[in-house]
């Protein structure tokens, strides 16, 4: 009975030892096809003209501009978000001549190059600015923030007010979202998920497993399909952001002084139940009517009624600050462009 016992551990050894080897030569393997990987995407990206990479300190920044309208829309994307020049290129048919689109990434999204600094609020605003300098565009600027990168222009509208001429706030990060958990297992779990995204970012397994799975959404972007798969392969979004979010975002909130810039918060909030079956029509092509009561019962909770009053507070802790609602799915100008853009082109009327 021993000898068996003894048998299956050796046997259980070899198998981790085995596995422990072919990941040590795939790890190899993987960081030495990161940077042809990512060249091979760039070229993609270079012949369709989406390449522009500039200094932003430690790291190239990829910074594309659409249009060369006076009023500059300086777009920051969501978490994670690499097809963010894709989907403005998308919506760009939409403007007046005298409004253009600025795609600026962070640090590892799409073909931005990664940086060995601490991802925090002030650097990811400073380093922006040096790219934009860099790039040609000179301010002012109108700053548009989607999702995560609310804190950022909440910050950089607040320490950089002379060089910003208006802000849109898309659906974005505001003082009324929850703080990521700082103890016991729950902050245990987010440490490691930082940490191996860290190490997959570094040693290539992000590149190989984006190289492996990403697929074209053709029937979204058309043409530009190949561009958008290209920038999610070469992407290795920086991890700093989820170690620093806490960090950041008081950051930010702390920045906040009340002024006169006009301002736009863009919400998605459903309002009444056709609202969400026009959503799950674009999400999934077809409507569940359980679902979409589900949904819209759902949206009406209290939780939505408190966190909306919370949005209200902070815009009106920014000053001069329009609330818009625009019954869609997160990402509201994908679903609902024309009304977006309509949006926008009502705050450059309030700059002008």
């Amino acid at each position: 009975m021993k000898k068996a016992i003894k048998k299956i551990f050796q046997v259980i050894g070899w198998i981790i030892l085995v596995l422990l080897i072919l990941s040590v030569i795939l790890t190899v393997i993987f960081a030495c096809m990161k940077k042809s990987l990512r060249q091979k995407n760039v070229d993609i990206l270079e012949a369709d003209g989406f390449v522009n990479l500039v200094s932003a300190g430690d790291f190239d920044m990829n910074v594309n501009i659409i249009g060369d309208g006076k009023y500059k829309i300086i777009a920051m994307p969501a978490s994670w978000d690499t097809s963010l020049p894709i989907d403005l290129m998308k919506i760009s048919e939409y403007l007046s001549d005298e409004i253009s689109f600025v795609a600026v990434t962070r640090p590892g999204y799409g073909i931005s190059g990664e940086t060995k600094q601490d991802v925090t609020t002030e650097f990811i605003v400073e380093s922006t600015r040096t790219a934009l300098k860099n790039a040609g565009v000179e301010a002012p600027y109108i700053l548009m923030a989607h999702s995560m990168s609310g804190p950022y222009v909440t910050y950089w509208e607040n320490k950089y007010p002379e060089e910003v001429s208006g802000v849109i706030f898309r659906n974005s990060i505001t003082s009324a979202e929850h703080e990521m958990p700082e103890e016991g297992f729950p902050k245990l779990m987010l440490n490691g998920m930082i940490a191996i995204g860290t190490f997959a970012n570094k040693t290539g397994w992000t590149t190989a497993k984006n190289a492996l799975f990403a697929k074209a959404d053709e029937e979204t972007y058309g043409e530009y399909a190949k561009d958008v798969l290209a920038f999610e392969k070469a992407s290795v979004p920086n991890m700093g952001e989820v170690k620093n979010f806490n960090v950041n975002m008081r950051t930010a909130w702390a920045s906040i002084q009340a002024n006169d810039i006009p301002k736009v918060y863009i919400t998605n909030d459903f309002e009444t139940i056709e609202d969400v079956r026009e959503y799950l029509m674009f999400i999934y092509g077809e409507v569940d009517e359980e679902l979409a009561q589900a949904r819209f019962e759902e949206s009406k909770d209290e939780w939505h009624k408190e966190h909306s009053q919370k949005i209200s507070e902070y815009c009106k802790s920014l000053g001069n600050c329009e609330e818009v609602n625009i019954p869609a799915s997160h990402d509201i100008s994908d679903q609902k462009p024309e009304e977006y853009i309509k949006v926008v082109e009502k705050l450059i009327d309030r700059i002008k």
